[in-house]
Order: C-alpha cells, then structure tokens, then sequence
C-alpha cells in the first residue's frame, strides 16, 4: 500500500513537470481579418512568432516584451520605442485578438 502511495506522488509530480514544460499556441487574428500565430513556452521563456523564435525582453505571467526581428530592435532602441508586447491578461498582441488552441490544425 506504502509503495503504492508513493508511486502516485511520484507519477503526480511528474505530470505537473510535464504540464509547465508544455508549449501554449495561441490564434490571433486583427479586425481586418489578419492572423497571426503564437508559440509561448514558460519554462524555457521561449516566444515564437509566426515560426520564428524572437529575442524576448522581459517574461512576465502577466505580459512578454519582445523584438519582432533584429532589424526593428535596431531602429527603435536609439529612439527608445518600446519593443513589440504580448498582453496574457487581454489574450491581445497589439490590434490582435488571441485565443489559446489545443492543437495545430494539421
């Protein structure tokens, strides 16, 4: 009985590592009907854009700072434009609308 406790905490723990390590994808689409995708990974801090992974600035669970390429990160720095954001409370990236989903179309 001992040990069958014990293998399910094990199993438990297990399962909850796996639950954070898992990549969240969200759908965002504009009012004019663009869409756009995202790969958010938390404990990896990882952000992929559009299947490009982009330098993140700052990972909160509340917003992700990114740099949408190099090119813009290069342009707005001198003239400390804020770098591009991603609301997690909103569930919005800009004039984007997101929704999380569960698996890719195909």
């Amino acid at each position: 009985m001992i040990k069958l406790i014990r293998l399910s905490i094990i199993l438990f723990f297990f399962s909850i590592t796996q639950i954070n390590a898992k990549d969240v994808y969200l759908s965002c689409e504009s009012n004019t009907k663009f869409k756009t995708s995202f790969i958010i990974n938390d404990e990896k801090k990882i952000l992929i854009l559009d299947g490009i992974e982009r330098e993140v600035v700052k990972w909160t669970k509340e917003f992700v700072t990114f740099w949408k390429s190099q090119t813009m990160k290069e342009i707005s720095e001198p003239r400390n434009f804020k770098p591009d954001t991603l609301d997690r409370i909103a569930g919005s990236y800009g004039s984007y609308n997101c929704k999380v989903v569960k698996k890719t179309l195909f």
